[in-house]
């Protein structure tokens, strides 16, 4: 099977981020409704409207978050009111979800010119363009929130926090080389698409 042009792997894969795409908007959806339904949950626990024994798990079964770039056994005990742990998490998995939404969708777009056999276009280098400016914005959000986090539970000093330490792992310096990658691509790209059109030009 060729790899560009109808019919190709290029089409198969565009139909799969098609697919994708579709699925990432509906956890969008999924993903604001449950925050709104949590901050709503919440504000009618703090005015009493709702009996604050909901906000239990029950039979010993609490909740145990884990957040990215923290110790996993430092956060235990936690009940659904603690805010200061859920909203930041609930924002984390947004940026997550609004992001790969955004990144499917360019690649998407990319696949559809190389669909019609023509890889080295314009088009092409800002689409990549877009998407390692969207990877640097998810991490540096990323960041920006676990802080938050670390700040709220110093600021509340919750008791069912033992302790917390953040640190960047493996496998978030793995991403910031793959930004670095995608930066090359997109002059790359960028510099085929110039020489096809002087080529166009001089023909």
């Amino acid at each position: 099977m060729k790899a560009l042009g109808k019919g190709s792997i290029a089409a198969i894969v565009e139909a799969g981020l098609g697919i994708t795409r579709i699925v990432l908007w509906a956890l969008i959806g999924l993903w604001a409704a449950a925050f709104l339904a949590y901050l709503a949950f919440v504000g009618l626990i703090s005015t009493g409207a709702l009996n604050p024994s909901l906000a239990e798990l029950g039979n010993g079964q609490n909740l145990h978050i884990r957040i990215l770039g923290s110790d996993g056994a430092a956060i235990d005990n936690v009940q659904w009111t603690d805010w200061h742990l859920i909203v930041p998490a609930l924002l984390i998995a947004g940026v997550g979800i609004g992001g790969a939404l955004i990144i499917v969708t360019q690649l998407r777009l990319m696949f559809l010119s190389f669909r019609s056999g023509e890889p080295f276009r314009r088009e092409n280098a800002n689409h990549l363009r877009v998407i390692w400016i969207t990877m640097v914005a998810i991490e540096l959000s990323r960041y920006v929130l676990m802080g938050l986090t670390a700040a709220l539970l110093y600021q509340v000093q919750d008791p069912s926090v033992s302790a917390i330490s953040l640190s960047l792992d493996g496998e978030r310096l793995s991403t910031w080389g793959s930004i670095l990658i995608l930066i090359v691509l997109a002059e790359v790209f960028r510099e085929g698409a110039r020489l096809k059109e002087e080529q166009e030009l001089t023909i």
